[in-house]
């Protein structure tokens, strides 16, 4: 009888250590990033580890490319994701929890490129257009039937790639673009937005299949206080104030969501 209390207590250790918590997400400067001493930061991530002190919560934040991180998300339960965006195919697939950021996305070329991209049309003639390989960007213009997408495993290679002549466009977002072009040493004029796709709302959201009610509930209501209560609305100006006086990236902190132009 003691031999199978035993072994039942041990696959009740397991199932409830099996069914932890997971918080992932992806390196999407400036929301979230690694500094320089390769240290998780950015806006979004302030945000996370600030509601997981009011829950008490210990989750290490792990950090993954974009495809595997939503696939973990898709297949497994209890799994918190940021910062993602939403779209009409993901809406149904998650809980959504909270959110923090709008963004454009927009295709850019080198400045001294004189092409002129007015319709989608257009663009699907363009030769070469760099994506990050499943990044939400190329995910969106393969369903708008785009096959011209050349992809890259991430956003500072499609930027060497698009200096060297080998694409003529990339994929990218109005943030996003400015915080690489200062991480690689080039001038916001070096390159220029020539088509803007779409604008996008992320947001903080969990697995749906096999989540635990109580995980979910918790997890939206401690982000909706931090929202209501102002704390979130803190986090945005100080990083609208960061990101304009180190970066020169213009955003607008609005009832604790950043804006970016």
């Amino acid at each position: 009888m003691r031999w199978i209390v035993g072994v039942f207590f041990f696959f009740a250790s397991f199932s409830v250590q099996s069914q932890a918590l997971r918080i992932i997400t992806v390196v999407e400067p400036p929301a979230s990033y690694l500094d320089s001493h390769g240290q998780l930061t950015g806006f979004s991530v302030e945000v996370v580890q600030a509601i997981q002190r009011s829950l008490n919560d210990k989750t290490k934040i792990e950090v993954m490319p974009e495809a595997r991180a939503i696939h973990i998300a898709r297949t497994q339960p209890n799994v918190l994701l940021f910062s993602f965006s939403k779209t009409e195919q993901r809406e149904q697939e998650f809980y959504w929890i909270g959110q923090l950021v709008v963004k454009s996305w927009s295709a850019y070329a080198l400045s001294s490129n004189s092409v002129q991209i007015k319709t989608l049309d257009q663009l699907r003639k363009v030769k070469a257009i760099g994506v990050v390989r499943g990044d939400i960007r190329e995910e969106w213009l393969l369903e708008q039937d785009f096959n011209n997408l050349h992809p890259s495993v991430n956003h500072q290679q499609n930027i060497q790639r698009l200096r060297s002549g080998r694409l003529d466009l990339i994929a990218y977002e109005s943030q996003g673009i400015q915080h690489l072009l200062w991480e690689e040493g080039l001038n916001a004029d070096d390159i220029k937005a020539v088509y803007t796709l779409r604008t996008s709302e992320v947001y903080l959201l969990m697995s749906k299949s096999g989540t635990d009610p109580k995980l979910m509930q918790s997890w939206t209501l401690a982000a909706e206080k931090f929202r209501k209560n102002g704390q979130q609305q803190f986090i945005a100006e100080k990083w609208q104030l960061i990101l304009k006086q180190y970066h020169n990236i213009n955003t607008e902190a609005r009832d604790g969501i950043l804006y970016f132009e």
